[in-house]
């Protein structure tokens, strides 16, 4: 138990100081915009369970309860005007049924984050927004084009850090997790397979290209810190923050030239 609340103490001392936000989507937005907004809906579900576990582990960091709350609701909006949206300019019936069996996951997840945090709790939502993504990810396909597939990669390597960090978590809340190595080394393995992709994409330019090489350099660090076995999450998620920001900004070229 001690030892367990060294390491919450030492995660929340070296997280850095931010909130997520769940962006609202504009009225007659272009499909860029919402197919990207889709994409973050992904990455904002992991920001969502990782809020979840942080209240779980009882801290009061960055007011996570707060945040929480008002992420729910948010949230729960903008995944039907998403779906509305998509669902409304495609004939594609496999597509449509995907969007409703996320929202459907959605709505049983839903139920899961407005009580109490418990440790079931947090395997239960991983296995869901893991589908859930999935069913977001074929739900968008029939509208995607190259340029659209490249935000989607950017999306994929964005979630990887969350990811592990929420592994992290849940083995300090005491959570077993029989397939962690198989769920880390297929993270990681993930990770490098996308950057490639992205990197011998032809919309790069010289930016989005020394975003991806600071990214690679940084995600090696991250790699050594699970092979050498290390025990302190709050050192590897710091890494993992600071390359989910650089593929952020990484996106943002991306989008540029989608747009």
């Amino acid at each position: 138990m001690k030892l367990r609340m060294i390491l919450v103490g030492i995660f929340i001392l070296m997280r850095p100081l931010f909130g997520f936000e769940i962006e609202a989507l504009p009225k007659d937005s272009s499909l860029p915009t919402v197919f990207g907004t889709n994409c973050l809906q992904m990455t904002n579900s992991q920001q969502i369970l990782e809020t979840y576990i942080m209240i779980g582990l009882k801290s009061n960091f960055d007011n996570p309860k707060e945040n929480l709350s008002r992420a729910i609701p948010r949230y729960d909006r903008r995944i039907h005007q998403i779906s509305d949206y998509f669902k409304s300019r495609m004939k594609d019936e496999n597509a449509k049924k995907a969007f409703d069996e996320a929202i459907e996951i959605w709505n049983q997840s839903k139920a899961i984050l407005e009580k109490t945090p418990t440790k079931q709790g947090a395997v239960t939502l991983k296995k869901n927004f893991r589908v859930m993504i999935k069913k977001l990810l074929v739900g968008s396909k029939p509208l995607a084009d190259e340029g659209l597939e490249l935000l989607s990669l950017t999306g994929k390597l964005c979630r990887a850090p969350l990811e592990i960090s929420i592994d992290y978590l849940m083995k300090i809340w005491g959570i077993d997790i029989p397939d962690y190595d198989t769920d880390v080394q297929g993270i990681i393995a993930g990770f490098k397979k996308h950057l490639t992709e992205l990197s011998q994409n032809k919309l790069n330019n010289a930016k989005s290209r020394e975003l991806l090489k600071k990214s690679e350099d940084g995600f090696k660090y991250f790699e050594f810190m699970y092979n050498a076995k290390l025990t302190v999450p709050s050192l590897l998620y710091k890494k993992a923050n600071d390359n989910f920001d650089i593929i952020r900004a990484i996106k943002r070229e991306y989008k540029k030239q989608v747009n």
